[in-house]
């Protein structure tokens, strides 16, 4: 990639986390793109499923609808702004927040978009969590190693706080768990075509470059992204 292009998608990156703090703004925008109008939350939208990117933002929406008889307009997810969130809730929606380690989070964000730096990837997961934290009490937070393991039990706390009849996801079925992932693999090759920094589940050659990312984990915007963590996460 060269440096103009870098450059360039970097202010695109930089413009759309800006509007991504203030729903107005950010939906009147990018509701122009069709792509983006079909992950919106809207009218009929059913439930929320958001996080931070690289947060199983993928396998939480798959499973959820690998069970659930819902349409894709039905489900809001994947636009990974504060909006979406803030919107839902303004609504009434169910959502689900999906939160994860920030440095993996970060690592794995950089990896997959080299044109983000590390400072910035931080800078942007503390936004993220901080504007919405004032609505903690609004919506379900799920960790990464959660949703990945035990999401039937994420569900099920979101039927229990919305009132809703959601199916649960069958955790330790092995073929249900197979037929999301292979969906997932079938959509990395479709989107990507397999490529090893896009993957959207674990692979040893993702997790060597992940493990290349150099973040000061005694940097003061970094202890700000785990503190930001471990509050969401009940261990502080």
């Amino acid at each position: 990639m060269t440096t103009l292009i870098k450059w360039l998608r970097n202010r695109r990156f930089r413009l759309r986390q800006f509007t991504a703090r203030y729903p107005w703004m950010f939906f009147l925008l990018y509701q122009l793109s069709p792509h983006n109008r079909r992950l919106m939350v809207n009218g009929k939208t059913r439930i929320t499923i958001e996080g931070y990117p690289r947060s199983a933002n993928t396998y939480a929406v798959y499973a959820f609808k690998q069970v659930n008889d819902l349409s894709w307009s039905e489900i809001a997810h994947h636009l990974h702004v504060q909006a979406q969130i803030i919107r839902s809730v303004s609504y009434g929606i169910p959502v689900i927040l999906l939160i994860r380690h920030p440095l993996e989070a970060v690592r794995s964000l950089v990896v997959r978009h080299d044109f983000i730096p590390v400072d910035e990837a931080l800078a942007d997961y503390c936004r993220f969590y901080e504007d919405l934290y004032p609505l903690r009490e609004q919506f379900i937070i799920a960790r990464f190693e959660e949703a990945i393991t035990h999401f039937g039990d994420v569900v099920a706390r979101l039927n229990k706080k919305y009132s809703t009849n959601f199916n649960l996801f069958p955790d330790q079925d092995v073929e249900v768990k197979r037929a999301v992932l292979d969906e997932i693999d079938s959509l990395n090759k479709q989107r990507d075509k397999g490529r090893v920094t896009h993957l959207y589940r674990p692979d040893e050659n993702k997790d060597a470059l992940k493990n290349a990312v150099d973040i000061d984990e005694e940097s003061e915007l970094y202890q700000k992204a785990l503190d930001i963590y471990l509050q969401y996460t009940g261990q502080t």
